[in-house]
């Protein structure tokens, strides 16, 4: 539903064609731009309107040309998308149930820690440090997205938060994980 809300909430701001939408998400809402790729988003517009959310005009619009013409900025056929009043529901709609709910659900992670005890401990340690790794990796690109971003509104401070807020608990879980497996009595094979 975040990709509703994402491209609802953007086209609330102005009506747009495809590629202006990829790049606001690029340049506006990073985190989000390595999830919502351009196939990603023109199938969600598709869905938005034909669901009723969206209307599409065909207009001319001044335009980058594709490839190396992007710089070449022209009048151009484009599909615009233009969001109804059932798509302004729908968007307040999903905006609201979206920060009052809570989902909790089951990552691929939590499946496999149901079976950590077929590895042995210094494996699992091991991979579960690469993890680690990893994350404390995104962390620091993460930080340097917000340090790299020359206005930080409010909306992006609290998006920034939240996911550092997250990334910090996971490291800290696999700390303590990863401690426990180096003091507990062995597991079965």
């Amino acid at each position: 539903m975040y990709k509703h809300i994402m491209l609802l909430g953007l086209l609330l701001e102005k009506p747009m064609y495809g590629q202006q939408i990829r790049e606001v998400i690029e340049n506006h809402h990073d985190l989000f731009a390595e999830i919502i790729k351009k196939p990603t988003i023109y199938y969600q517009l598709e869905r938005l309107a034909a669901d009723g959310y969206l209307e599409i005009r065909r207009e001319q619009v001044e335009a980058p040309g594709p490839g190396a013409a992007h710089e070449d900025l022209a009048l151009r056929e484009r599909d615009v998308y233009y969001i109804t009043e059932t798509g302004r529901h729908y968007f307040y709609t999903l905006l609201r149930a979206m920060l009052s709910k809570y989902t909790p659900g089951l990552s691929d992670l939590d499946a496999c820690l149901y079976f950590l005890h077929r590895l042995s401990r210094d494996e699992a340690t091991v991979l579960l440090k690469e993890r680690q790794d990893l994350i404390k990796t995104y962390r620091a690109v993460v930080m340097q997205q917000m340090e790299n971003h020359s206005t930080i509104d409010e909306a992006h401070t609290l998006v920034n938060n939240h996911k550092l807020t997250l990334i910090d608990a996971e490291i800290e879980w696999l700390e303590r994980t990863i401690h426990h497996l180096g003091t507990s009595p062995a597991q079965r094979t």
